[in-house]
């Protein structure tokens, strides 16, 4: 979605649902507008297999989050980089949260899985 549309909306919603006759006021810094990887191509195909071989499932794909500037700038700079963000988290790390952890196997997982990743990437993409 557009960045300043969610963003006004947003601010209506905000505005429209102030109890006790509360006025409001928002000062606009920024906004981003959201970013979507690469989901075919040479690395992504050679990442989630990595993934699959690193884990012992298949990934399992699902779209969240929402925006990161520098990605869209790489995006339209290097149109055809296939631009992928990686995360080391589980469920249970609660990210961004206070009482944020990570479960180390989930730590030893993807260092397998970047490793898994770029020795199989070079081959990927000259073949």
């Amino acid at each position: 979605m557009n960045a300043k549309a969610a963003q006004d909306a947003l601010i209506e919603h905000l505005r429209s649902v102030a109890p006790w006759h509360v006025q409001v006021q928002f000062e606009r810094e920024a906004d981003g507008e959201p970013f979507v990887g690469a989901m075919s191509g040479p690395g992504y195909e050679t990442m989630t297999g990595a993934m699959r071989d690193a884990y012992g499932v298949a990934p399992v794909v699902q779209g969240q989050g929402g925006s990161i500037p520098l990605c869209n700038v790489f995006a339209e700079t290097f149109p055809r980089a296939e631009i992928m963000l990686l995360g080391v988290e589980e469920p249970l790390c609660l990210i961004h949260a206070p009482n944020e952890s990570v479960d180390p196997s989930e730590i030893a997982n993807m260092a397998l899985v970047e490793a898994l990743f770029l020795q199989r990437y070079a081959a990927a993409v000259t073949s």
